[in-house]
């Protein structure tokens, strides 16, 4: 699954995302992965799983219509992939998705900054994107540790 230099196949991306593989050839498809995939593409596919399915109040969105990726949702997957490599994320980074914008904010005072400024009553989603880019080696060594293991199969005895 995983590719030499870092690189990931497709299927590795979401695997690693824990999410179906279909979430990251939608992804492919829309754009928002393209390869060669890297450890910050699976947080940017999580992001992109989340934000598909928000749908903010008073809108209405039909089941059936395609549904073509957003400026606010693009932005957001954006966002994650930047704070995956960023080294200034640490794990109590948090992507806030409001519906007109997106914003990464890391240390209590920014939180709370951004919270006077922009919350004020309106609907946001706090996505833990640093949570998720702190646990990518972990996740990393696991699917390499998962590869291997399902390589071997059939080997000597």
């Amino acid at each position: 699954m995983s590719l030499p230099s870092g690189k990931l196949s497709t299927s590795a991306v979401a695997a690693a995302a824990g999410l179906s593989e279909s979430w990251a050839w939608k992804a492919r498809d829309q754009g928002v992965l393209s390869e060669p995939h890297f450890e910050e593409d699976v947080v940017a596919l999580r992001v992109y799983a989340f934000v598909c399915q928000i749908v903010w109040p008073g809108t209405r969105r039909p089941r059936s219509a395609r549904q073509d990726l957003e400026l606010w949702q693009q932005s957001a997957v954006d966002a994650a992939r930047r704070a995956a490599s960023d080294p200034a994320t640490t794990s109590e980074t948090a992507l806030w998705v409001l519906e007109d914008s997106v914003h990464l904010v890391t240390s209590p005072d920014q939180r709370a900054s951004f919270d006077l400024k922009y919350l004020g009553g309106r609907s946001a989603f706090r996505i833990p994107v640093g949570l998720w880019a702190a646990q990518l080696p972990d996740t990393m060594a696991a699917l390499a540790s998962r590869r291997r293991r399902g390589g071997n199969s059939g080997s000597a005895r």
